[in-house]
Formats: C-alpha cells, structure tokens, sequence
C-alpha cells in the first residue's frame, strides 16, 4: 500500500489558511505525514459540481491509504467525492467536523449540496475509519445535524461544549481533537500496511 495522505477540504466562504487547518496540517507533517489541504473552488458561491470536479482532480481515486478530513460544508463534499466513486473504492479514514447531510436554515444557499441524499451505510461500509466532531453551541450548523449524519454513519460522535462552529474569529486557530483523530486513523492504517509487508 502506498504511504498515508491526508486531504483537508475547508467550508463555504473558507480558505486553506483560515481556521485549525493550517495548524492541523503543520502538526501532520511534523510527524510525516503527507497533507494537502485543498482550496476549494468559489468558496463564497460554491457549486456542487465544481467542487465535485475539483475533488476528483486532486485526490483522484479513492484508496485505503487516503484520510479526508471535511469542515462543515467540506464534510457533504467529502461524502459526495466516495459516492462518485465506484463502488470498489475504499477510504482509510474520514473525519467529520461541524458535519451535516440535510438542509441548513441557517445557510439555505448550501441546499443544493443536500438535495440528493446519499447511501450512507454503503458509503460507511467503503470507510476503514470514521468519525465525527461537532460543538454543542454550533449556531451555525447545529449539533442535532450532525448527531443524525453520525448515527446514519455508525460513527462515533466526539462532542465539545463550546466549540462554536470551530471558526478561528471563535478562537479555533486549533483543534487537537481533530489531531488526536486523524493520528489515530494514521497509525491504524500503518498497523494494516505493516501486517500485510510482514505477511
């Protein structure tokens, strides 16, 4: 299997140097890992199908040595990205944060994201790993929204009391839970990639 890549796909109006992922990116590749994170197309008028085209291009196929880690908005897109993918196609991990799978009243402009639902459980099956974060003060996307995408997942659901929307103008220039996870992830799939050289 090829090394451990790991791609972060940022919100609506958001940018690969705002929030925790330049951080969670230097801290990554502090301990070798290979991370890219993405800047999606028009962030402030995103289109699902630009953005399902730009994710194709970068990551290209799926594969079990690929970890996604999506915010807000990132999170649908990630989940859009393994569907277009056939069937055969494994990701070693996904993690979630402020994630949602349904109409937003606050950000209806997202809708279109949302407006064909997804195989949830036939996604899951094709996930090595998966797990969620969500803030229970998330005004933005609120926490039921994204404890009803863990329960369709079978993930595990990690909550912070005052997390917000995990914004840096909130104060999240970090986020070491989202390290903690996707560390986590890394190391079990180093686990799986040594088992199989030794055998």
């Amino acid at each position: 299997m090829s090394p451990v890549k790991v791609f972060i796909i940022h919100g609506y109006t958001a940018s690969p140097q705002a929030n925790w992922f330049p951080w969670l990116a230097t801290r990554l590749e502090e301990q070798r890992v290979q991370v890219t994170v993405l800047a999606m197309p028009d962030p402030h008028t995103p289109a699902p199908a630009a953005w399902d085209a730009y994710l194709a291009q970068r990551i290209g196929e799926a594969d079990g040595s690929t970890i996604l880690v999506g915010h807000s908005l990132g999170c649908i897109a990630a989940l859009r990205y393994l569907h277009q993918q056939t069937a055969t196609h494994h990701l070693g991990g996904l993690l979630l944060v402020s994630g949602f799978d349904e109409p937003l009243a606050t950000l209806p402009e997202l809708t279109p994201f949302v407006a064909q639902s997804l195989p949830l459980a036939e996604l899951r099956a094709r996930l090595h790993h998966c797990a969620l974060i969500a803030s229970m003060d998330d005004a933005i996307v609120p926490q039921p929204y994204s404890a009803r995408l863990a329960q369709r997942l079978q993930a595990p659901l990690h909550l912070i009391e005052q997390g917000g929307h995990f914004l840096d103008r909130e104060g999240f220039t970090e986020l070491p839970l989202a390290y903690e996870q996707v560390m986590g992830m890394v190391s079990a799939l180093g686990d799986v990639q040594g088992t199989l050289k030794a055998g």
